[in-house]
């Protein structure tokens, strides 16, 4: 590990702890790293949110308020062992927010799978994070649960998200009626 992700990691597993929340194995693969977003992400997490977010992943704009409320929920879930694991996607080299990273370990498709989502902010697409958090995300679940599948559900018109799915290795499993509406299925072991 780099140096400076090194140091970064070592600041926030400090404010990990002192916040009392799970210990988290540490998630970097040196370009970018994870950790439990906090408070003094939200105007980050809000800045980041385009249009593409806000329909894809957020189901319409988000507010400070809204925003605050999502961070201390995924805090509290964390702090008592919930089954929301929501990352921050943090670049390594200027330690920015990229976007974030979340399982869902209650929210089950089938046996030992788990469903995740991801959003990455436009400033930082197409440079190959999105597969970077999914794969950390992977040893993340490897290492702390009893998850033995990830399952992203995806519109179908989202063509780059299917193009990610893809690409990372994920198996098309299919178009299913969600309560979110019609969704493309697919799964990857791991």
């Amino acid at each position: 590990m780099s140096g400076f992700c090194f140091a970064i990691w070592e600041t926030v597993s400090e404010r990990v702890s002192e916040n009392a929340l799970l210990h988290l194995p540490k998630l970097t693969d040196e370009v970018i790293f994870l950790r439990p977003l906090d408070a003094e992400d939200t105007a980050d997490h809000l800045a980041g949110e385009d249009e593409e977010m806000a329909k894809w992943v957020s189901g319409g704009r988000s507010t400070p308020a809204t925003v605050e409320a999502f961070i201390r929920n995924n805090q509290e879930s964390w702090r008592s062992g919930g089954p929301r694991r929501a990352f921050g996607v943090f670049d390594c080299a200027s330690n920015r927010l990229a976007g974030f990273i979340e399982v869902n370990l209650t929210r089950l498709v089938g046996p030992n799978q788990v469903n995740v989502s991801y959003g990455v902010f436009p400033r930082w697409r197409r440079q190959g994070v999105a597969l970077r958090a999914i794969n950390l995300m992977d040893e993340y679940l490897r290492r702390a649960t009893e998850a033995r599948q990830m399952v992203l559900r995806i519109a179908p018109a989202n063509t780059a998200s299917i193009k990610l799915a893809e690409k990372a290795g994920f198996t098309f499993c299919g178009l299913f009626d969600e309560p979110e509406g019609r969704m493309a299925r697919y799964v990857r072991n791991i």
